[in-house]
């Protein structure tokens, strides 16, 4: 039978995969669309001046980046979470051996 913790690391293994899967789907999603769009207005980004195509370039890029920004943003923030949870098991901890040892030490 698998113990507890087995269980928590599979499940924080699968929790971390799951937004690199999620923003790379939405990555692939969003390029796929743009070339279906640029293929339906028979549009060719290497027709463009230089200066178009970094407009051009910037412009598609932007959603990609506040995409990852919030992917990064959420990541974070389950790993603080995860953090603020090994901190409270290591306090219970050392309260838990301090009255082991205050019960040695004192007799009790």
């Amino acid at each position: 039978m698998e113990s507890s913790e087995s269980i928590l690391n599979l499940n924080d293994r699968r929790e971390r995969r799951r937004l690199p899967i999620i923003g790379s789907g939405l990555s692939v999603l969003y390029l796929a669309g743009l070339v279906l769009y640029l293929f339906a207005q028979n549009q060719n980004p290497a027709d463009l001046d230089l200066n178009e195509l970094g407009d051009f370039l910037g412009g598609i890029s932007s959603p990609l980046a506040f995409l990852w920004l919030v992917l990064g943003f959420f990541q974070q923030s389950r790993e603080i979470r995860l953090s603020s949870k090994a901190l409270q098991l290591q306090a219970s901890e050392m309260r838990r051996t301090v009255d082991e040892h205050r019960r040695l030490g004192g007799g009790n």
